[in-house]
C-alpha cells in the first residue's frame, strides 16, 4: 500500500471515528467512562488513558489507544496501544500512557476508545494538538497539569478542589497515605469533598488506619508495615473512596435542582 493510500485511510479512519463521536456523544461514557489525562513536564506531554467504571458492576473490556501524526508534508501516520482489561465496580484505572516531545511538528490527535465484550464502543476521549507537541494545552484546562521531576505527596495534598488529608501517628500510616494519595494523583482524582486518613493505637504496638470521606468511614483496617500489604489497602481505599464520592455528588446534584 503506497502512502497516499496510506494517509487517505487514517484520514478516512479519524473522520469516521470522530463523526460518530460527535454523532452518538450522548451514549458514551455512561456506564465505563474514557479520559485522556494531560501532564506538562519540562520537556514534553505525557498523555495517560484512564478507564472509570461508573457503575457497580465489573466489566471484562478492549481499549485503543491511538496517536494519528500528519507532518508538514501532509504524510499521516498511526500508532497503536490495545489490550483487554478487567475493571472491577467503581474502579478507575490507568490503561496506558504515551508522551509527545515539545519539539514534534505537525498535527496530532490521540484518542481513546473503550470497547465492551461484544466490541462495541462504550467510551471515548481525544485530544487535537493543531501545531504538535508545541500546541498551547489552554484549550483543555481541566485535563493540562504541570509537574516537577520530583514530584512528592504533600504533608496535606491537594487534588483539584478537595482535600486528601492524613493525622498519621507512624511511619507505616505515612507510607499508606503516600500509596493512597499517588493514586489519586495518578489517576486524576478530582472532587470538591475531604478525604481524611487518620491512625490511631489498637491492640499492642499495632495501629488502626481510617479513611473517611466527608466525615464517613469508607475503609479500616490493621496496619502492617509491608510495603505490598499497604499498596493493597490503598487500592481498595481508593475504590471505596470513589464510590462514596459517586453518591455525593448524585445528592449535590439532586441540591441543585432545588
Amino acid at each position: 500500500m503506497d502512502n497516499n493510500r496510506i494517509r487517505k485511510y487514517i484520514l478516512n479512519f479519524i473522520f469516521t471515528l470522530f463523526s460518530i463521536s460527535t454523532t452518538f456523544a450522548q451514549f458514551y461514557n455512561k456506564e465505563v467512562k474514557a479520559s485522556i489525562k494531560v501532564e506538562k513536564s519540562s520537556e514534553f506531554y505525557t498523555f495517560k488513558a484512564i478507564s472509570e467504571n461508573l457503575t457497580p458492576s465489573d466489566y471484562n473490556l478492549r481499549y485503543e489507544f491511538m496517536v494519528f501524526k500528519t507532518d508538514e508534508n501532509n504524510n499521516s501516520s498511526k500508532s497503536s496501544q490495545e489490550n483487554r482489561f478487567f475493571i472491577k465496580a467503581n474502579e478507575k484505572q490507568l490503561l496506558s500512557s504515551v508522551t509527545i516531545n515539545y519539539n514534534v511538528t505537525g498535527k496530532i490527535v490521540i484518542a481513546l476508545l473503550i470497547y465492551d465484550e461484544n466490541d462495541k464502543p462504550i467510551g471515548q476521549d481525544r485530544i487535537e494538538l493543531s501545531e504538535g507537541g508545541q500546541t498551547q494545552l489552554e484549550d483543555y484546562p481541566e485535563k493540562a497539569e504541570a509537574v516537577t521531576r520530583d514530584q512528592a505527596a504533600p504533608q496535606d495534598g491537594f487534588v483539584k478542589r478537595g482535600l486528601v488529608l492524613k493525622k498519621t501517628l507512624t511511619k507505616t500510616g505515612s507510607d499508606f497515605y503516600r500509596f493512597f494519595y499517588e493514586k489519586c494523583y495518578n489517576l486524576g482524582l478530582k472532587t470538591p469533598h475531604d478525604i481524611l486518613i487518620t491512625e490511631s493505637f489498637a491492640r499492642g504496638r499495632t495501629t488502626r488506619i481510617e479513611v473517611l470521606v466527608e466525615n464517613k468511614l469508607v475503609w479500616q483496617f490493621f496496619s502492617q508495615p509491608k510495603k505490598d500489604f499497604l499498596k493493597q489497602m490503598a487500592e481498595t481505599a481508593f475504590e471505596r473512596s470513589i464510590a462514596q464520592l459517586r453518591i455525593l455528588q448524585k445528592q449535590d446534584k439532586q441540591l441543585t435542582q432545588y
